[in-house]
């Protein structure tokens, strides 16, 4: 079995105990794996107590993060919604030629085909604040009530419900 010497703690080590190293002439880092996870843990420990580190640290994360997960899952989660829902994302390009205020949004009371058009005019918040309170029904393509589970069939009762949840 092949040895080698440490240059950090001078002990004679067995070429398992080392990691590898291409550019060595032996093919093996010359310190050991506990002196060099010793050398990481010590230069950690320096590196916390600067606060500018932990500032840049949670940046590169964050970074590496978003380079190889978040946009793939983003993508995911865009293309299964696109393909579940293929009837709001229709009735969302057809609409969005539809003028209204800035700051507000365009609520569909139904995905159908004839009522792509028929909007409703809200504010961002009650947006929101709307969709806590009905759920999609994708047989009828229109929404209910979560607390009856009526279905808001019309744009009349549709307003109507909104207008008791948020007031315009």
């Amino acid at each position: 079995m092949k040895t080698k010497i440490c240059f950090k703690c001078k002990c004679r080590k067995t070429l398992n105990e080392f990691y590898t190293h291409k550019k060595m002439k032996d093919g093996y880092l010359g310190k050991c794996k506990q002196c060099a996870k010793d050398d990481t843990q010590k230069h950690n420990i320096i590196l916390r107590k600067n606060p500018l580190y932990y500032i840049s640290e949670r940046g590169r994360a964050r970074n590496k993060y978003y380079r190889l997960y978040k946009g793939k899952i983003a993508v995911k989660y865009l293309q299964r919604y696109r393909r579940e829902y293929s009837e709001k994302i229709k009735a969302y390009h057809f609409s969005k030629n539809i003028v209204i205020k800035k700051g507000n949004h365009r609520h569909h009371w139904s995905y159908r085909k004839e009522h792509w058009k028929d909007i409703i005019e809200i504010s961002v918040p009650n947006h929101y604040k709307l969709h806590r309170y009905i759920i999609y029904d994708e047989e009828r393509m229109m929404f209910r009530r979560i607390d009856s589970n009526l279905l808001l069939d019309t744009k009349k009762s549709h307003i109507k419900y909104m207008k008791s949840i948020c007031p315009f």
